[in-house]
């Protein structure tokens, strides 16, 4: 048996039967297979499956074929041709008699005489005056290999594997009229159905190779209990990261700060924090489907590079500044800054990680749990006493931002004894080369009484970070956008087109909006409102590169007006 989790995905194909009919007579979907399968404990048998929604038919794109079975008929396959009179036309290039095996090969299929069968199944291209839809044949592998940063982010790049491909017979089913019935989908439905019924996806699930919406890639890196892999949404095609747990292995500690994770995880909008996409359970294991950055730690680039210069510094400390400055409106504590944790996704650019400690507290309330890595507690974390939560974030931040500036943490101890009373005494050594304004901010920030330390709204405001650029958190957007928000909001509009393109409606929105994270459609909306949010994104990170560029040029002019300068005094 093949074990996967569609439960969510039963549901919506629940409601295919019973619902289209062709030529008053209902049709169907009808898998290859006859086999069972488990989808969360619960049996689920390959059955035909018809359309989704009222009379409306399921949206196959002209050009592509299925299978279609009627009470009392054989299974017949059909090819679609583009019938339609409007101005949109069809540039086909299918082999409806071959099938592509995973290996790349084409075997032949029925009816090898059919014209279409003299072409390959290579590209499939819809032009209209809007869109321009491009499927190419591809692997998983190419699927993960493409670059991440997708210049068109809402051009829709199919793979061959999203269209139903069924045998085709030699009796055509058609009407009365001799044509063709066309049973379509939307893309949506399309990724469904093959989910639940083509054996080469069902295979993927059984070898780890596919979950849900998902396909796994390479691993990114591992910890106790899980692991980080790269994959790529089907239907977005945009690359994420999922990161792997095994429940066996997780105790109930570990299973409330991973509830702990995806509540803090799921109210956090803001282009310096990892976004969390969607959550996906089976029998065995737990997914969290991330923004994927590739850029790699802080702590590597530091560690191999050597120390930053504050030019270089500032602005990366002033975008982790606004993401915790953000993460603490929303009361959200992190309780494990540090330089493994922020990851690069461009250069210059960075995103906060791994929430696995954080929690979300009501305000003014204290905490009492030790959490994070003891080189960056605070030391009111050693004493066993309540501490307030913002205040652990900021130090954190200190030990962080010098870091940065020296290449090592400010304490240190043989032992974790050692390192203890080091931190409780508040001892370390600050380098000369380090100006005397980020050692104020640093002393500041590393306070040893929380009371006295400054606060993220003090860090923003210091001369040091005067000239820093601070990045604004996202554009947001509802989940049920009314007229106004819609004309208003160009995020709401493109948001909302994309989604109309995949299939997915306000209706199957509204049913979704309160099942959160663990659920498809909200997945699918996350990652659409990402890519569209990321255009704003890319004009934040435009705007930093210029600030930065207009002070190394300010700079330079200072210091060639000072070296004028001296030579007309040495002259005098």
């Amino acid at each position: 048996m093949i074990k996967g989790n569609i439960s969510c995905y039963q549901d919506i194909l629940k409601n295919f039967e019973n619902k289209d009919t062709i030529n008053n007579t209902p049709f169907s979907f009808n898998s290859s297979t006859s086999s069972s399968k488990t989808f969360n404990n619960k049996m689920y048998h390959n059955r035909s499956v018809s359309s989704p929604v009222g009379n409306r038919k399921p949206n196959i794109p002209n050009g592509t074929e299925g299978t279609i079975s009627t009470p009392g008929q054989k299974k017949h396959s059909i090819a679609l041709s583009n019938t339609s009179s409007d101005s949109s036309t069809f540039s086909t290039d299918i082999s409806m008699g071959r099938h592509r095996t995973s290996s790349n090969k084409i075997t032949k299929m029925n009816n090898p005489d059919d014209a279409m069968n003299r072409t390959v199944l290579k590209n499939l291209k819809y032009h209209n005056s809007k869109n321009i839809i491009q499927a190419e044949s591809h692997s998983v592998d190419e699927d993960i290999k493409g670059s991440h940063t997708n210049p068109y982010p809402f051009s829709r790049a199919i793979s061959t594997q999203s269209f139903v491909l069924g045998l085709r017979s030699n009796n055509d089913n058609t009407n009365s009229n001799g044509q063709k019935n066309i049973p379509q989908m939307t893309l949506y439905e399309r990724t469904l159905y093959l989910l639940a019924n083509d054996p080469a996806q069902q295979k993927e699930v059984a070898l780890g190779k596919r979950i849900g919406f998902y396909r796994l890639g390479k691993e990114l890196g591992a910890g106790n209990f899980s692991k980080v892999k790269l994959g790529v949404h089907v239907l977005t095609k945009e690359k994420v990261a999922i990161k792997v747990m095994e429940k066996s292995k997780m105790d109930q500690k570990a299973q409330r700060l991973l509830e702990r994770e995806i509540e803090s995880m799921e109210i956090l909008h803001h282009p310096n924090v990892i976004r969390l996409f969607e959550c996906v359970e089976t029998l065995s294991k737990t997914y969290l489907i991330m923004e994927y950055a590739g850029g790699g730690e802080l702590y590597n680039y530091v560690h191999t590079k050597g120390k930053l210069l504050e030019d270089v510094a500032k602005p990366i400390f002033a975008q982790l500044i606004s993401a915790v400055a953000h993460m603490h409106s929303k009361n959200v504590i992190h309780r494990d800054i540090k330089a493994e944790n922020v990851i690069f996704s461009q250069p210059g650019w960075v995103k906060l990680a791994d929430f696995g400690f954080s929690c979300k507290i009501q305000e003014n309330v204290m905490l009492k749990t030790f959490c994070g890595s003891p080189p960056y507690a605070a030391p009111e974390l050693f004493k066993d006493q309540e501490y307030y939560g913002p205040g652990v974030d900021v130090w954190a931040l200190g030990v962080l931002l010098y870091f940065m500036l020296v290449g090592v943490t400010p304490f240190r101890g043989d032992t974790v004894s050692d390192l203890k009373q080091t931190i409780l005494k508040g001892q370390y050594n600050m380098p000369d080369y380090i100006t005397t304004f980020a050692q104020h901010v640093i002393n500041r920030m590393l306070d040893i009484n929380p009371q006295r330390r400054m606060t993220i709204e003090d860090i923003k405001k210091t001369y040091w970070l005067s000239e820093a650029k601070f990045v604004d958190s996202y554009v947001q957007c509802s989940l049920q956008p009314d007229e106004k928000e819609l004309k208003s909001s160009p995020v709401a509009r493109t948001l909302w087109n994309q989604l109309h393109e995949y299939g997915i409606t306000k209706a199957m929105m509204n049913d979704a909006a309160g099942k959160g994270a663990r659920n498809a459609i909200i997945g699918t909306y996350r990652i659409v409102l990402f890519q569209t949010q990321s255009i704003e994104m890319d004009k934040q990170r435009v705007k930093v590169r210029d600030h930065i560029i207009q002070l190394a040029e300010k700079k330079k002019r200072d210091e060639k007006r000072q070296q004028q300068q001296s030579r007309a005094c040495s002259i005098m």
